[in-house]
């Protein structure tokens, strides 16, 4: 049996309605080149697991099925294991939608030595209103890092569904914090760093925003501030070398004004850069997130007629730990 490829990472839980849609849009794939699947189920409690057991016995499938929810951690586990020149990783609620995706992507990385990753467009598919759009608008195909400005011609951040990564830009020992290697906006500036990025402008992936996901399940303040709290840690992991610019998407996450962000885009001092960051975390934390307990003090109502009333309430709000 000749050597796979390119290794297709599975990340499953509790996806039941919507895993075997992901696995055999996997498998309908066309290529002149084998490919394996690894399918990592966390634990799912739903009755995943039993669905994930009925392909472990297709020739180029592996199954792992956790006794325990490992909290995030499988994509981090199965980068331990990778041994094929292309790797990618797509999460079960999602799908791929072109049988030629991959075979596209392995050509553009091959004929394209330069490029460290190869992504493409992918359709929003918005569950609860049957509304659907374009992840990206952009025709360019090459990105670089770090780029010209912050635009949709010089920078953009594919849908982590439509991604193909080179495995030999994959050091995970030079890698302090494993969310680099993970989470999709620190993984897509990680794999900049080390080549460029070849965009194909065609939608090959489906993104279903189903509002129970790990992220799409969030408020948007949670969104927010975990998207803000990754772009922290990526500098960290830098050392603040993309500081200037890295510290734009920070300040857009947490909707910073613009004196706050050019204190940050400007300081040269990593310990200062350090403790602002991690205050300003705390702050909109504190602000948005967290626990309150509210208590009417005062409470005027006043009838403005049958149907109509102004009522003025004052509160007094304590923060819980």
């Amino acid at each position: 049996m000749n050597t796979p490829l390119v290794t297709v990472i599975l990340i499953t839980y509790n996806h039941v309605n919507s895993f075997e849609k992901a696995i055999n849009s996997v498998l309908a794939q066309k290529t002149n080149f084998p490919f394996k699947i690894v399918v990592y189920d966390d634990a799912s409690t739903d009755g995943t697991s039993n669905v994930v057991k009925k392909y472990a016995n297709i020739p180029n499938v592996k199954v792992v099925i956790r006794d325990k929810n490992a909290n995030g951690k499988n994509t981090y586990l199965a980068l331990k294991e990778l041994n094929t020149k292309y790797y990618t990783v797509l999460e079960t609620d999602d799908y791929w939608c072109d049988e030629n995706k991959l075979q596209m992507q392995v050509d553009a990385l091959e004929n394209n030595p330069d490029c460290s990753f190869c992504a493409h467009n992918t359709l929003v598919n918005y569950v609860k209103t049957n509304k659907t759009k374009n992840y990206l608008t952009s025709p360019t195909k090459k990105f670089i890092f770090p780029p010209k400005k912050i635009t949709k011609r010089y920078y953009i951040e594919p849908h982590v569904s439509s991604r193909l990564y080179r495995t030999d830009c994959l050091n995970l020992k030079e890698i302090k914090n494993p969310i680099i290697a993970t989470y999709d906006i620190a993984t897509n500036f990680y794999y900049l760093t080390k080549g460029n990025l070849y965009y194909i402008d065609k939608v090959m992936s489906v993104y279903n925003y189903t509002t129970k996901g790990i992220y799409s399940g969030l408020s948007s303040y949670e969104q927010r501030y975990k998207s803000a709290s990754v772009i922290y840690q990526l500098n960290e992991e830098f050392d603040y070398k993309y500081n200037s610019l890295l510290s734009r998407f920070f300040s857009t996450r947490l909707n910073l004004n613009i004196f706050i962000y050019l204190v940050l885009k400007f300081a040269k001092n990593k310990t200062f850069l350090k403790n602002y960051y991690q205050y300003l975390l705390c702050s909109y934390k504190k602000r948005y997130l967290g626990d309150w307990s509210a208590k009417p003090v005062v409470k005027i109502d006043i009838p403005l007629g049958k149907k109509k009333r102004i009522v003025f309430e004052c509160r007094t709000e304590r923060e819980r730990s």
